[in-house]
């Protein structure tokens, strides 16, 4: 794991972007957003309203295409009302069938004073947005918010660390979410519950919080798997 630690200023950048990501949300009437960026080739997700819903840039990011990866350079926003019917794409169509993820709407970010960084915000929908049809402006809107709070940490030259940073952020809470998600499903109980049970499982181990939620989502996987397996064996 890395021992890098963001700054006061990327830490900032992270609220900030998480706020505008939320407001962008609310305003569009979709259910998640996520940021793609592109820095000296490298794809990843530096901010997101739902970290599960990574996965759904990732399989663009492993494709090499997708509606958030062909924004990240100037071009029109990409509205996709129903997902399924696409021809291309199937890694992505694919993944957002898993997740039931209907509609997308993705937005170049204009980040020109941003030295070899491309970005693009990505909103996702489990049915189309009864305000899609005004979606794109709006969402441009956002992106260029979203440009000027990028650009403003650039200042104070962290950007290109802040994508490094921020993908192993997403990375723990990725599979902090996945954890508290069986741990719900195991005991009951709320998010706010299963992730103090994390945190205590973390304290009485002292193994760090993300290491155990790898622990759990492993030993998870591998029940499942045996599982999966013995239901093969015939009887």
């Amino acid at each position: 794991m890395s021992d890098y630690a963001p700054s006061a200023a990327e830490m900032q950048l992270d609220r900030l972007l998480n706020a505008l990501m939320v407001s962008a949300v609310e305003t569009l009437g979709f259910d998640a957003a996520t940021i793609s960026a592109r820095h000296a080739d490298a794809l990843t997700t530096i901010a997101a309203t739902n970290q599960q819903w990574i996965a759904l840039d990732e399989a663009q990011y492993h494709a090499e295409d997708g509606p958030c990866v062909a924004v990240l350079d100037p071009r029109d926003p990409i509205r996709i009302d129903d997902i399924s019917a696409e021809d291309g794409w199937p890694e992505f169509r694919q993944t957002a069938g898993h997740f039931g993820i209907n509609s997308s709407l993705s937005v170049h970010i204009p980040t020109p004073q941003l030295e070899d960084v491309q970005a693009s915000l990505n909103l996702y929908a489990r049915q189309k947005p009864k305000r899609a049809e005004r979606g794109g402006i709006t969402a441009e809107a956002f992106a260029d918010q979203i440009a000027m709070a990028m650009q403003a940490v650039e200042a104070h030259r962290t950007t290109a660390k802040l994508a490094a940073g921020l993908q192993e952020a997403m990375r723990s809470r990725a599979v902090i979410e996945q954890a508290k998600g069986i741990l719900i499903a195991q005991h009951g109980g709320s998010a706010e519950e299963a992730f103090e049970r994390l945190r205590d499982l973390s304290q009485r181990s002292n193994v760090k919080l993300r290491d155990v939620a790898v622990r759990i989502v492993d030993e998870h996987s591998a029940r499942t798997n045996n599982k999966a397996t013995a239901s093969d064996i015939p009887r």
